[in-house]
């Protein structure tokens, strides 16, 4: 078996000095070294480093130069590729390289680590080895996020399915806990029997000339006392978060300000954290003000697909709610 290694940096290629955590390209090496202690190399591999980075700083030039990495290597001889990445924005890469690349892949897995892996708490050498065994036993295709959260087997998520963390929490979910499976601590894999996703419904999308910001996307979180932002001429489409209910502040009058504003201006509203079912009273507003809801799922894939849409030229009503890289739950 052979597997190429993309190494972008992040905690798991970074080390502590003193109360500072620093970028340090010789980790992943070290990461290779502990692996091979622990596990042993059972494995063949080739390095690419397309950037080296701590991943709060990545921005569409990185997500693009990653993409294309990716899929420069898609076709040669690999069982695999793994993907090291910082914990802070692992959502995001992975979202980004599921909707690149689609499902129909060889396996790519995205590795991080907790904590710089000289630390005794780091997870990074364990998340590498679920990634291995994944792609080992031809587990699944397309984009997967290996990850242990503590006190829990080591689960396998599926790039398009990873919720924003917790503040103060370095754990990972997927959206309706719908995870792929996980190891046990004997590293047999067991699948979950839950586990559903749609076959892709659209081709992939385009990462080609991906610019750094996306300035035609205003991307809004909901807090008691909001008042609503400016619409500058750039914002074309909004993306808007809910609470847990899949409900916002709809009596507002700033609220009501804004999404006036939005639909004079054309601008098409996207709600994310809705599903199907009984709703609240307040979402009787949302017809008029020329609100979609995204149904199942994460915002963070919300965001990353409407991006990529826009940058593959092609009209959102054509590609949000329909199903790419098990993005609709």
């Amino acid at each position: 078996m052979k597997i190429l290694m993309i190494f972008t940096g992040g905690t798991i290629g970074s080390t502590q000095k003193g109360k500072y955590i620093y970028k340090d390209k010789s980790k992943p090496y070290t990461l290779l070294e502990m692996y091979k202690d622990k596990y042993g190399l059972n494995f063949d591999y080739d390095v690419i480093e397309p950037y080296y980075e701590l991943s709060e700083n990545n921005t569409g030039l990185n997500l693009g130069k990653l993409a294309r990495c990716v899929k420069d290597n898609l076709n040669k001889d690999y069982s695999g590729i793994i993907v090291t990445h910082g914990t802070d924005t692992l959502q995001y890469t992975a979202s980004d390289l599921s909707y690149a690349l689609g499902s129909d892949t060889i396996p790519v897995c995205l590795v991080s680590s907790n904590y710089t892996l000289t630390d005794h708490r780091a997870n990074g050498v364990e998340n590498l080895q679920g990634a291995v065994k994944f792609i080992e036993r031809k587990s699944g295709k397309g984009v997967w996020v290996s990850y242990k959260n503590r006190n829990e087997n080591l689960k396998i998520h599926r790039g398009t399915r990873l919720l924003h963390n917790n503040a103060f929490s370095d754990n990972f979910e997927s959206a309706f806990n719908m995870e792929y499976g996980e190891f046990d601590q004997d590293f047999n894999f067991i699948k979950n029997p839950d586990y559903v996703e749609k076959a892709d419904e659209i081709p992939p999308l385009s990462l080609e000339n991906i610019g750094e910001f996306s300035k035609e996307i205003m991307w809004i979180n909901p807090y008691v006392g909001m008042c609503y932002p400016e619409i500058n001429d750039e914002v074309k489409y909004v993306i808007h978060n809910s609470f847990h209910s899949g409900t916002i502040n709809t009596v507002s009058h700033s609220a009501k300000s804004f999404f006036r504003e939005a639909k004079k201006r054309n601008i098409k509203v996207y709600l994310t954290g809705t599903t199907e079912g009984a709703v609240y009273e307040s979402t009787k507003k949302f017809e008029d003000f020329n609100i979609t809801c995204l149904n199942n799922i994460t915002p963070v894939s919300a965001y990353i697909k409407l991006w990529l849409t826009l940058n593959s030229n092609k009209d959102p009503k054509d590609t949000m709610e329909k199903s790419l890289s098990g993005d609709i739950i």
